[in-house]
């Protein structure tokens, strides 16, 4: 099969997730990007990438790309005599054109979060804007793939199509995130480290995690905050000249598997999520997590495999991070239990083989569909 992922650039999870399913699927895989300056192929970590520039981006949310982007890709897509397109909810200007003339089979997959945390006005901006959107590409795409099976019964009853729902869990490489040996902390010179890592966003509460951490009271610890985002720039003038905060950027898999390796917990005290692959990659590598009640977050977590926030106040989240840090052999007990059950239910071979499944089912759909097409027009014609 030859297929195209339309996706961002080295932005959180959803970035790492589609180049491990390029690298894993049995097929050949062209990644389309849009939201940074580069143009055109790039061969990168094993996949090839062709960048379609961004001209102005709105949150780093929406993205606009140059007049006749569309175009270059219609054209690119024939040379590379592309099978499927699997779009990732980027809201880029070109996928309009894709969406609106769907002459190839199109899959989705809604990593969106549905249901943010905020305030009222906010919230319902926020899932009426998705509810929309969802609807509208449900009516032309052949499949949405869900990694929340309790999208599922919400789509639906939004109106979309129950026949194109699909369940499909994100997956955690448990090869690639696994517990091993580091030694950042001595290198950053401390004894503990809490560590955060995804896109640096409204959705993510960062502030929450910054300001909880300001309070604790076990000492000589450091916070490793792994990513990128809008929000860069407000989080290191709250976090201020505190050398104990320490924010390193985006970070390749196996630069920021030094720093979860040698972490005592990991902290995600997120507004929303649609599944949750940082908690999936902290639990695989036995690291405790504290998480807000979001996504899957209660399901992996459990009683026993870390903690979930209940009041999600600066208070809490101190006090649980302080009660990690000084209860180690129990935190590590609830790594080990977190690992197991990851292993046993979310590997991402299971993932790889289903989305692989699906795209041969949907090619071979379309076919169908053409060749009654042409059939009708034929006996039109004669």
């Amino acid at each position: 099969m030859n297929i195209v992922e339309i996706t961002t650039y080295k932005v959180g999870g959803i970035s790492n997730y589609i180049v491990d399913l390029a690298k894993g699927i049995d097929s050949n895989v062209l990644i389309i990007t849009g939201n940074t300056t580069k143009s055109g192929y790039q061969k990168e970590d094993g996949v090839t990438f062709y960048h379609i520039p961004c001209a102005l981006n709105f949150w780093e949310l929406y993205f606009m790309n140059p007049p006749g982007s569309y175009q270059k890709i219609r054209k690119l897509i024939q040379e590379n005599k592309i099978e499927l397109i699997h779009f990732h909810n980027p809201l880029f200007t070109f996928i309009t054109g894709f969406v609106m003339r769907p002459k190839l089979p199109l899959v989705m997959t809604a990593h969106y979060v549905v249901n943010v945390k905020s305030n009222k006005l906010t919230s319902f901006i926020f899932n009426r804007a998705i509810r929309l959107i969802t609807l509208y590409i449900s009516k032309r795409a052949d499949k949405i793939i869900c990694h929340n099976e309790d999208y599922i019964e919400l789509f639906a009853g939004w109106g979309v199509d129950r026949k194109k729902l699909v369940f499909i869990p994100t997956g955690v490489d448990t090869d690639k995130f696994s517990p091993g040996k580091s030694n950042i902390k001595k290198k950053l010179k401390c004894k503990n480290m809490v560590i955060f890592w995804g896109r640096l966003g409204y959705q993510k509460n960062i502030p929450l995690l910054i300001k909880a951490f300001k309070n604790i009271k076990t000492s000589d610890t450091k916070l490793v905050i792994v990513g990128k985002g809008p929000d860069m720039k407000k989080l290191n003038a709250l976090a201020g000249k505190d050398e104990k905060i320490i924010f390193t950027g985006y970070l390749p898999d196996d630069k920021l598997l030094e720093y979860i390796r040698d972490a005592d917990a990991a902290v995600l005290p997120s507004r929303g999520e649609s599944w949750g692959s940082v908690i999936g990659e902290a639990m695989a590598c036995e690291l405790p997590v504290i998480s807000s009640d979001v996504g899957k977050a209660k399901e992996f977590i459990g009683e026993d495999r870390g903690i979930i926030l209940k009041d999600e106040t600066v208070e809490e989240l101190t006090e649980k991070i302080d009660y990690l840090l000084n209860n180690k052999e129990m935190a590590k007990e609830m790594g080990k239990k977190a690992r197991k059950m990851i292993v046993e239910n979310y590997r991402w071979g299971k993932t790889i083989k289903e989305t692989s499944d699906l795209y041969r089912a949907v090619i071979k759909q379309f076919e169908g569909r053409c060749k009654i097409r042409n059939t009708s027009l034929k006996n039109i014609r004669t």
